[in-house]
């Protein structure tokens, strides 16, 4: 087995990510599937660690953390668009007043 450091329990996330987002075929079933809620969950984790470990991260660590969110984030939200999802964000105004 490998050492474990930063870098692989990102990996591991990520490849949970990219399995959820059925971008990537589950390693136990080999099918792919979606499920955009689990993605999603992986993303806040992420970002959690991300705000958590601030300072604290080598160059190279903080460097592979950022892509990671970055491409899950643009898959989740490529994803959810594919399958007519509503994403909801605390930053966006609410639309349901306006007609």
């Amino acid at each position: 087995m490998p050492a474990v450091d930063f870098d692989v329990i990102i990996n591991m996330f990520a490849m949970e990510g990219m399995v959820a987002l059925g971008k990537m075929k589950h390693p136990a079933t080999d099918t792919l599937s979606t499920n955009t809620e689990q993605a999603k969950f992986i993303i806040d984790i992420l970002g959690v660690l991300s705000e958590k470990t601030k300072g604290n991260l080598t160059e190279s660590e903080s460097r592979s953390l950022e892509y990671v969110l970055a491409n899950l984030r643009l898959n989740y939200v490529q994803e959810s668009n594919a399958s007519g999802s509503v994403i909801s964000t605390p930053d966006a105004p609410d639309d349901s007043n306006l007609a």
